[in-house]
């Protein structure tokens, strides 16, 4: 048997294809346009490993990599040499998806930082050092365990295989635990699409007992199974990120049109909120105005507040009416938090 696997050895190693793999893994993994490897390296390398080589043997195999599509320059000037000359991402492209990555609170810390080295890994060695440098500094929120992600590769088969869902839904306690709502109920649900917001993923699942989507956070979903009845697909007319627009912190609310007046200065803000084509119009010269469809909401109503009077809704007259009782409730909360004056 052991004369067998040496043989066997020699023989891999003298086959010329397996000496041409390896040559393309030293040049994906170790090179870029800063660091070019020059053929006498490459030599060096291969016969390290093994191979007989020359500088013959290694511009043929360059040669044969350029004809299968590998992206292989070569640098006249010095230093000279080969190297990779672009990659299926650019240096950009993956910091986004590591930021992406990092940003979000489906993963735990130890899962994040495997899927950032994968993600750095298309980059080659070098590139891919000089792109996570100090990335151990920044701080994320991570989730606590693999049950988000489990939960969510779920999510993903049954909108993938057309399938429905089941699963408990949970809330917080003050003890800052996951307890199941309504007594354990099982939800089953037709999974529609999945959105991000703040960190969190949702689910937006059609529910028998509910009116339009229903919003489901990920990570308060527990024992999700896939069923064996098929799903209903999404309306091809439907428009997700329109749909995204109307939302204000993923809340639920009722689909209201509403009338905005806002100050010249908060154009910013409204075009950030609904969109380059929502319809604006002046009603002065210092106030315009916006009609949106929004999820109406406390979130909402915040937004607007935020804006210290520099935005009001001017109709719907029920929604102005919720949005005046919140204010009021607000002041009520902040008289009621006064100190007791002091007399001496």
């Amino acid at each position: 048997a052991r004369a067998y696997l040496r043989a066997r050895r020699r023989e891999v190693m003298s086959d010329p294809r397996a000496r041409l793999l390896l040559t393309r893994a030293y040049l994906v993994e170790r090179t870029d346009e800063r660091h070019a490897v020059s053929a006498a390296e490459l030599t060096a390398h291969l016969e390290c490993e093994g191979f007989a080589s020359n500088r013959r043997s290694v511009n043929a195999d360059i040669d044969l990599l350029r004809q299968s599509g590998l992206p292989v320059a070569q640098k006249k000037s010095r230093p000279f040499g080969y190297y990779l000359e672009r990659r299926m991402f650019e240096p950009a492209e993956v910091r986004l998806l590591i930021d992406l990555v990092r940003a979000s609170r489906v993963l735990s810390r130890e899962h994040g930082d495997a899927l950032t080295r994968k993600l750095a890994s298309l980059l080659g060695r070098f590139e891919a050092e000089r792109l996570c440098r100090g990335l151990e500094q920044t701080t994320c929120v991570h989730a606590a365990d693999e049950r988000v992600y489990g939960s969510l590769k779920r999510v993903y088969e049954a909108l993938a295989d057309g399938k429905k869902l089941s699963f408990q839904y949970c809330r917080h306690t003050i003890e800052k635990t996951l307890v199941s709502r309504r007594n354990g109920e099982i939800y089953a649900v037709n999974p529609c699409m999945t959105l991000f917001m703040d960190g969190c993923c949702y689910l937006l699942a059609d529910h028998p007992h509910h009116e339009g989507f229903a919003h489901y956070r990920v990570d308060k979903m527990a024992n999700v199974r896939l069923l064996e009845e098929p799903g209903a697909p999404l309306d091809p007319a439907f428009d997700p990120a329109r749909y995204e627009k109307t939302l204000f912190s993923m809340y639920p609310g009722d689909a209201r049109w509403v009338r905005l007046a806002f100050e010249k200065s908060l154009i910013g803000a409204v075009i950030d909120r609904f969109g380059e084509d929502a319809p604006i119009a002046a009603l002065d010269e210092t106030t315009f105005t916006v009609s949106a469809p929004v999820r109406v909401s406390p979130p909402f109503f915040g937004w607007v507040f935020q804006f210290g009077g520099g935005m009001r809704i001017l109709s719907p007259d029920d929604v102005c009416e919720r949005m005046a009782l919140m204010v009021e409730a607000a002041r009520n909360a902040a008289t009621a938090c006064k100190p007791p004056q002091q007399t001496f």
